[in-house]
């Protein structure tokens, strides 16, 4: 009976090892493939990175809040502007937006092609902007339209 015992256990240790060493043989595998994903990530995302960091320290833009916002590599901000979570500023074929000094983008907003933001203008939550907004003017809705002088 003691033998049948021991047996047991040395089967017991055997199949523990067995595991272990699948679950590392699946773990190197996993980690490999996510160390060439995030290299390949690293890659793309290197050149808005960079585009961030400018803007942050140049132009003094403030993110309030940094969830869902998508900036175009080709879209030009200004200065001292503020941008409120799940902004877009979007290309449409070749065309980005240009976003003036002074500019407040709200929550959702959603700026499309070839639009100019003139300085010191408001634009609404929610809004949808496909066309020019003057300079110190403030614009909401979908699709954006003036809501008063400011």
């Amino acid at each position: 009976m003691k033998l049948f015992y021991k047996k047991k256990i040395e089967t017991r240790e055997a199949t523990i090892r067995k595991v272990y060493l699948f679950g590392r043989k699946i773990f190197s595998y996993k980690l490999n493939k996510f160390k060439k994903i995030a290299e390949r990530c690293k890659n793309k995302c290197d050149i808005p990175a960079k585009m961030l960091e400018k803007l942050y320290k140049e132009n003094d833009l403030k993110i309030m809040h940094q969830v869902g916002i998508v900036i175009s590599d080709r879209a030009i901000i200004g200065k001292n502007c503020t941008i409120y979570q799940n902004v877009t500023l979007g290309r449409k074929g070749e065309y980005a937006p240009t976003i003036g000094d002074n500019v407040t983008i709200y929550a959702n907003a959603v700026i499309i092609g070839n639009v100019h933001i003139g300085d010191n203008a408001i634009i609404g939550a929610g809004s949808v902007v496909l066309k020019d907004v003057p300079a110190g003017e403030i614009w909401a809705g979908n699709p954006a339209h003036f809501i008063k002088k400011i």
